[in-house]
């Protein structure tokens, strides 16, 4: 059997020998897509492994399976991504969705000075991370952070290479030109206003490299899936 188009599911119920699947999971597996006891499926973690189950009760409201084999993947090299959530929350589920199929391991939703909102909900976050992992074929479930201050963010020890993405006039680099790909990384995209010149200075004085993506202006959104592309690839 082909693993690989065996349909895939989340779970962190998991015990030495059985996984449960949760009550949304279970109606999906029995209701939706028809499965019954001994039908096979795959099960992730959000920690690395894939496990290839049997189900043994395919009750709609809480499935239970039994594990017949499993796989541990490496964890990715840290890529992060911040930034600051644009108005329309569309978006800002767009940007999580898409940062989790390029492999992104940490996400910080953080408030400028110029942010349009003020408000983040990790738990829907949470769920459209699990999502996008079981479509994209990855392990491990990226870090959903709280919201926190621009000044708050900016001060506290994140990773190796830190980069702040801004329009304004003054000294920048290329992002291609100073990202690298086998190190612990991290960019900070900003609101549509972009930050304050305060606020960049905040940031060079805490060890941030100011960079550009390229000669046109990007929204937030298109913003950060260009940067973790590059970061990713590079």
């Amino acid at each position: 059997m082909n693993l690989n188009k065996l349909p895939t599911f989340f779970s962190n119920h998991i015990s030495q020998s059985t996984i449960i699947l949760d009550e949304n999971d279970s109606r999906h597996a029995i209701k939706s897509l028809r499965l019954k006891s001994k039908d096979q499926i795959n099960i992730i973690d959000g920690r690395g492994t894939l496990y290839t189950t049997e189900i043994i009760d395919n009750n709609p409201k809480k499935t239970i399976v039994t594990i017949l084999n499993k796989k541990s993947f490496k964890a990715d090299i840290p890529l992060q991504l911040a930034f600051c959530p644009t108005k329309n929350n569309d978006k800002n589920e767009l940007v999580v969705e898409k940062a989790v199929e390029i492999g992104v391991t940490k996400i910080f939703p953080v408030f400028s000075q110029n942010s349009e909102r003020r408000k983040w909900n990790s738990q829907r976050m949470e769920k459209i991370c699990i999502s996008a992992l079981k479509q994209s074929g990855r392990y491990w479930l990226p870090e959903i952070h709280q919201s926190c201050s621009f000044t708050d963010f900016i001060t506290s020890k994140h990773s190796e290479k830190n980069f702040i993405a801004h329009c304004k006039d003054a000294p920048k680099k290329a992002l291609s030109n100073v990202v690298d790909s086998s190190k612990n990384q991290l960019i900070l995209i900003g609101p549509e206003g972009d930050f304050t010149v305060e606020e960049i200075k905040l940031a060079l004085k805490n060890n941030f490299c100011a960079v550009d993506l390229g000669n046109n202006r990007l929204r937030t959104e298109t913003a950060c899936l260009v940067a973790l592309a590059l970061m990713k690839n590079t």
